[in-house]
């Protein structure tokens, strides 16, 4: 008689799989707290995890903040089967893809596709934080098409124009709007807000968004239409997180410029 041995290992691993993709939740739309999320020690620093479920176009969102001790280095970040955002929260940086490294500041950018390899490494003195989206396509990847619109890249801060408002609220900084290999919109930029100041009326779209806040202190309108929907308090750190359709508005109810940056992406 053959021997089954097999069967009990093969059962544990598709159930394994099973568990980790129900497991993935739909994200709600919500305030992610920096102070709440849960921080783990590792041989570079520390690492903080703050937001990971599924969106509508994404089976895979994660969010996570990494900080780096002085002089230390995180390095094999990109795999095959998801493409990874990341924005520098504090100190210098020197971000390398590929061999081609580049050494950026606070609210530098920058956009890895699948298969790419990535390093960083704390350039500065003192420890350097750094935010990481990961995130998977529901459909198959299409590595071409993120090909053709440039490829991974690094953006700087200091190279990104600064738009004022009309209105004096403030002003934007657009980093980018483009396809790549997981989604056919991606689109970044980053809003200075002033005091007492909303930066515009409740309203929807289809893609989902993220709000990133380098530094403020804001209100969140939450709801299924343009009014009776409930508001929520975020600050420095914290990710607010939108849903597709999801009516929103943020207000600055700080005595400070708020910044912070918008992801939409489907």
């Amino acid at each position: 008689m053959k021997s089954n041995k097999w069967i009990l290992p093969l059962l544990a691993c598709i159930l394994g799989i099973c568990a980790d993709a129900l497991g993935r939740d739909q994200i709600a739309s919500d305030v992610y707290s920096w102070k709440a999320a849960p921080v783990e020690k590792i041989a570079e620093g520390s690492r903080r995890a703050i937001v990971k479920g599924s969106a509508t176009d994404f089976s895979l969102m994660e969010i996570s903040a990494v900080t780096l001790n002085t002089g230390k280095t995180a390095s094999e970040l990109a795999q095959t089967n998801y493409e990874m955002m990341i924005v520098i929260k504090d100190g210098s940086m020197k971000i390398t893809i590929d061999g081609e490294g580049k050494i950026v500041s606070r609210g530098s950018v920058a956009v890895i596709l699948p298969g790419d390899a990535c390093s960083l490494s704390n350039s500065g003195v003192g420890d350097a934080t750094f935010y990481t989206l990961r995130y998977q396509s529901k459909t198959a990847i299409d590595s071409e098409r993120g090909k053709k619109s440039g490829g991974s890249f690094i953006m700087d801060w200091n190279d990104v124009k600064f738009e004022p408002r009309d209105d004096g609220k403030g002003g934007t900084r657009n980093f980018f709007s483009r396809p790549t290999a997981m989604g056919r919109r991606l689109d970044l930029h980053c809003t200075l807000l002033n005091p007492s100041q909303s930066s515009h009326a409740p309203h929807h779209h289809r893609a989902e968004e993220l709000i990133l806040i380098l530094d403020a202190d804001v209100e969140q309108y939450l709801g299924p239409a343009e009014k009776d929907g409930k508001t929520k308090k975020a600050t420095s750190g914290d990710i607010i997180y939108l849903v597709s359709n999801e009516y929103h508005a943020i207000s600055n109810i700080g005595t400070r410029p708020a910044l912070y940056f918008a992801f939409q992406f489907e």
